[in-house]
């Protein structure tokens, strides 16, 4: 008769696979009954009666194993065959020789022992907890149906990986999910307890299914309760019991219920301390500046405070100085507006500088206020909450947070004094202060001092609003983009323990599967859809305020065609030469101007620092390895469909279209240029 081994042309290997001693096999003799459905897989290929010596054997152990494999339709993903069709071949032998299986699955639990040092940092979509007595036969079915609807998907099965108390908390820790097959004496047992616990402990989402069966332990729902420990009688009471059926059409219900209880969290560590950060604004105090969910520095909390920027949990107090600073910023430029009709005095230079601050107010007012709105939106609390699980750029995020503070601290303090030595001058000058004893109109004297103290005071918070604003888009753009990292930990926990960066690094290959990548898939654009949402809310600003420098580019383009020679019929120049803070005011409009000056260029700018975060998260994606190649191609090919540009309305903020932007910026601050160069020189 051919052997098996013959007629696929497989050489055998030894059967000498992890015992101290080889078996010794006599011959067998045994004919296969069609009832069982092992026998059924032998007799499919014609195998109706075998005589076994040692080597015939350790021909049929090997070939059983392909059998069960390819029954299975298991993914041998080290080139060893899996451990489940090891179980099966195992089962098969013993009724083919009638030999117990404990004998042959000591062999498989052994090498399974020997290779479990290859996945130490492996993660499963399923942990299979069960009673072997009476349950170990019905797990494995469900885990073979299961692999049948969802191709790819991977499961910690106590035979399978290694069995020790260290080893099921591993699998327990890096599993999705923690199915629990309930069955009479499952809540008596130790280990069955230890892994409920420690389900609880990760956060784990738990799924309970439920023998129906009499003769398969069949269990009683208020014993299981009575006997089940105080600690973890809530699980009962917090999850679904999920019935399980042996009739076909009754089965399919149960399966399809499993699945739907599935999570669609990331595998690996969820221990709060350890991995996922819960990200919140820090409004109090410097208290939790070493540890905790403040991703954002005190200093930087500070800051926006004294800018009248109250972030969200911010007290009443706080609240109530963010008001009246938007309160300020409206009624100083009404003031600023009256200036247009009071041109007695040294205060008064020309009306294009007085235009010019008038409208930065309410541009200034606009960033403030959709700020302070998208921080205080609902879609900002769940992406602070739920959304976010990257400890490695949050903690980047607050060291950024910190340069960027100082930076704008910097530019607020020097931005207002050079403010106030233009200003200041001009309106406690004696001509406003002795209006009265010179006959001049009394309301002067009122002018000179209401401006005069305005100034004092707006000048820092008009300055530093508009820079926390700025501050707060950029961190908000940070925060947006740390959910999209956070879609990588679908792909394996690596990412949430190192990041992209550091796992890039490392030139290893991932092992992930379809149903992983499918995953990453869903988060991805559940996250990218937040990531547009705020950019089209903080897009507002930026729109009006590019729409105003297209507007300024016909002003510009008509000074520049008036060349750079001196025009001595100018008036501002006799005022220029008469009064020397007009002159510092000049130099402050040219290094300062919303619209001319280092603000322009600073506002106008910001929407395409997103470029950068598209291009690395583009470069990075592109550096991840797979031990896969064809995932990598659709990894690859789904990002591809996914734009991170600032494309808003007119304003398309692409690396592209930057030489255009930056043309009309050139051009309005050389335009302002031209003028002032005029007036300079005919001083």
């Amino acid at each position: 008769m051919l052997l098996p081994s013959e007629s696929i042309g497989i050489e055998p290997p030894s059967t000498n696979m992890c015992r101290s001693t080889p078996m010794q096999s006599p011959s067998f003799s045994t004919r296969v009954e069609p009832p069982g459905l092992r026998n059924k897989q032998l007799a499919d290929l014609g195998i109706t009666e075998v005589n076994l010596g040692d080597k015939e054997f350790a021909d049929l152990e090997f070939n059983a194993v392909l059998i069960a494999e390819d029954k299975a339709d298991r993914t041998v993903e080290d080139g060893s065959v899996s451990g489940l069709s090891k179980v099966v071949a195992v089962d098969i032998l013993s009724e083919v020789v009638g030999t117990p299986t404990s004998n042959f699955r000591a062999d498989s639990e052994c090498s399974q022992v020997e290779d479990h040092g290859q996945h130490q940092h492996r993660h499963w979509d399923f942990f299979l907890s069960h009673k072997q007595s009476n349950a170990q036969d019905t797990v494995q079915n469900l885990m073979m149906i299961l692999t049948a609807r969802l191709p790819g998907v991977s499961f910690w099965l106590d035979v399978e990986q290694d069995p020790t108390e260290k080893g099921m908390r591993h699998g327990v820790q890096n599993s999705k999910d923690v199915l629990i097959y309930l069955t009479t004496g499952l809540v008596e047992s130790k280990y069955c307890q230890m892994e409920m616990r420690w389900a609880l402990e990760f956060e784990k989402n738990i799924i309970l299914v439920m023998e129906t069966d009499e003769r398969h332990g069949k269990p009683s729902i208020d014993t299981l309760i009575t006997s089940c420990p105080p600690d973890l009688k809530h699980i009962f009471a917090e999850n679904v019991i999920i019935p399980w059926y042996r009739d076909p059409e009754f089965r399919e219900i149960s399966v399809e219920k499993i699945i739907r209880a599935r999570s669609v969290k990331k595998a690996g560590p969820t221990v709060l301390a350890e991995s996922t950060t819960k990200l919140k604004f820090m409004t109090r105090s410097k208290s939790c500046d070493s540890g905790g969910g403040d991703v954002f520095d005190w200093t930087f909390v500070y800051f926006t405070v004294l800018c009248g920027v109250a972030l969200p949990g911010a007290g009443k107090k706080t609240k109530a100085w963010s008001m009246a600073v938007r309160i300020i910023l409206l009624t100083c430029g009404c003031m600023c507006l009256s200036r247009v009709f009071t041109t007695e005095g040294p205060a008064f230079w020309d009306t294009g500088t007085i235009v010019q601050i008038v409208v930065a107010h309410p541009i200034v007012f606009l960033f403030l206020h959709v700020t302070l709105a998208i921080l205080k939106s609902p879609l900002i609390a769940d992406l602070l909450e739920n959304r976010i699980d990257a400890p490695v750029e949050a903690k980047l995020l607050r060291l950024k947070t910190r340069i960027g503070t100082c930076v704008a601290a910097l530019l607020t303090v020097s931005l207002s004094f050079w403010g106030w030595a233009a200003y200041l001058p001009a309106f406690f000058d004696m001509y406003y202060l002795e209006s009265a004893s010179q006959q001049r109109p009394a309301t002067l004297l009122m002018f000179g001092l209401a401006h005069g103290l305005t100034w004092v005071l707006i000048l820092p918070l008009f300055f530093g609003s508009l820079f926390a604003s700025l501050l707060m888009m950029f961190v908000l753009q940070e925060l947006s983009f740390m959910a999209l990292l956070t879609s990588f930990n679908e792909l394996g926990p690596e990412f949430t323990r190192t990041g992209i960066t550091a796992t890039v690094a490392t030139n290893s290959g991932l092992n992930i599967n379809e149903l992983d990548l499918y995953h990453f898939q869903v988060s991805f654009i559940e996250n990218w859809k937040i990531y547009k949402a705020l950019q089209w809310r903080a897009s507002i600003p930026f729109v009006v305020f590019w729409f105003l420098e297209f507007g300024l580019m016909s002003w510009s383009l008509w000074s520049l065609s008036q060349g750079f020679e001196a025009d001595p019929s100018d008036p501002r120049v006799d005022r220029l030469r008469e009064n020397w803070f007009l002159r510092v005011r000049l130099s402050w409009f040219l290094g300062s101007s919303l619209w001319f000056g280092a603000g322009a260029w600073i506002v106008a700018l910001t929407p395409f620092g997103v470029s950068y975060y598209a291009w690395r998260m583009e470069m990075q994606s592109k550096q991840i390895l797979f031990t896969h190649p064809g995932l990598r191609h659709s990894f690859l090919a789904f990002l591809a469909g996914f734009d991170l540009n600032f494309r808003v309305l007119l304003l398309h903020a692409t690396v592209r279209l930057l030489p255009l932007y930056v043309c009309i910026l050139i051009v309005n601050t050389v335009g302002f240029d031209a003028d002032a160069v005029r007036i300079w020189r005919a001083v």
